[in-house]
């Protein structure tokens, strides 16, 4: 009976001992008011060497599962909660955010320019994600949009993108996507309108949206009308440009 129940309490040991992530191996979704969620996965961390099978290796020494507290950024940065680990040293540090907090390439619908892409990955590459978050977007929430005009004033992109820091949002071609453009016209060839050599001497806004919405039109104005000015004739009136009168072959290759 005595070696039944030593060997009974020799399995439950071990049983424990190896089946300790059955007991707690469960994913933790944190939910953060300024950064999204962060999941926690003990199967990651209790098979890791330093910590191998050893619950006890956080619990309750680093993480009391009574408390249940919650620390800040700055805490873990001052070697708190996951700080004590994550600390560049014995672990990757808690100030490489996007390994615990998820990032995503994001499209922007806007009506006049069409989509336009913010890229995660290319920003977290040359700052950190303190340059934004939360100061200018609130992360996983629906932030306010801003207005070019906004922008250029500082706010939004416009915060880092000033010419000093990074190229002007101004630059408008460096975000919203342009293409060269063909205007099909039988009785005098087809007409090319390229948007690189244009951007190349003028600003986006000296067309855009005062002349030309930024959606293709289906309206088209004849010659006529741009020798009054209108369209290209706003511009190609033999002062700013040379005229739509003088030199058809320049636009209509036939």
């Amino acid at each position: 009976m005595k070696c039944c129940l030593i060997f009974s309490l020799l399995a439950m040991s071990l049983l424990f001992q190896n089946s300790a992530s059955a007991v707690t191996i469960r994913d933790v979704t944190f939910s953060t008011k300024n950064v999204g969620k962060v999941i926690f996965r003990h199967g990651d961390h209790i098979n890791k060497k330093r910590m191998y099978q050893n619950c006890r290796a956080c619990h309750d020494t680093i993480f009391d599962l009574k408390k249940k507290k919650h620390y800040s950024m700055a805490d873990m940065k001052n070697g708190k909660s996951c700080g004590v680990c994550h600390n560049g040293k014995q672990a990757f540090g808690v100030d490489k955010c996007v390994t615990c907090h998820p990032v995503k390439e994001i499209v922007f619908k806007v009506k006049e320019t069409g989509p336009t892409r913010f890229s995660h990955a290319i920003h977290i590459a040359v700052a950190e994600c303190a340059k934004c978050h939360p100061a200018l977007y609130a992360a996983n929430q629906q932030n306010r949009r801003v207005g070019m005009a906004a922008m250029e004033k500082g706010k939004s992109c416009g915060a880092c993108h000033n010419s000093k820091e990074a190229f002007s949002v101004k630059e408008c071609s460096k975000c919203h996507p342009v293409r060269e453009l063909v205007f099909e016209e039988k009785s005098t060839g087809n007409a090319v309108f390229s948007h690189k050599f244009h951007t190349g001497l003028y600003s986006c806004g000296d067309c855009h949206i005062a002349r030309y919405k930024t959606t293709r039109s289906k309206a088209k104005v004849s010659m006529q009308d741009m020798e009054k000015g209108k369209s290209c004739g706003s511009c190609h009136d033999g002062k700013t440009a040379f005229s739509v009168k003088d030199k058809c072959e320049a636009c209509h290759k036939m």
